[in-house]
């Protein structure tokens, strides 16, 4: 929680998607993690990534709830893989490996639960 935020009190992390923007721009080439926030029991990331960047396998130590927020991007979980869009919102289970290909410039909000 916030310095400033009193218990039982709401917190505004991100006004709209130009926010998140102006916080984490693109890097050429690259993919740009941002620590959003850390709650309890959560915990938020937003990723912005260049066109082509890859988000190499890997394995999460917890479940993650993956929202698309912007262009597209191939999430292969597994044998399973997913072209999420905006709205799109996918669940992975914590210890299952996964990698992340953007098909254009594209944003995606993490949600890691526990």
């Amino acid at each position: 929680m916030p310095a400033d935020s009193a218990p039982g009190s709401s917190t505004l992390i991100s006004r709209d998607l130009d926010d998140l923007t102006a916080r984490n721009p693109f890097r050429p080439g690259r993919v740009s993690p941002d620590r959003l926030y850390d709650g309890e029991g959560f915990r938020l990331r937003h990723l912005a990534f260049d066109d082509g960047a890859v988000l190499a396998e890997h394995v999460a130590p917890t479940q993650i709830l993956v929202q698309a927020l912007a262009g597209r991007v191939r999430f292969t979980v597994g044998a399973d893989v997913h072209e999420l869009v905006p709205g799109a919102i996918l669940h992975v289970p914590g210890g299952v490996r996964h990698e992340v290909l953007a098909l254009e410039p594209s944003r995606i909000l993490i949600t890691f639960i526990g």
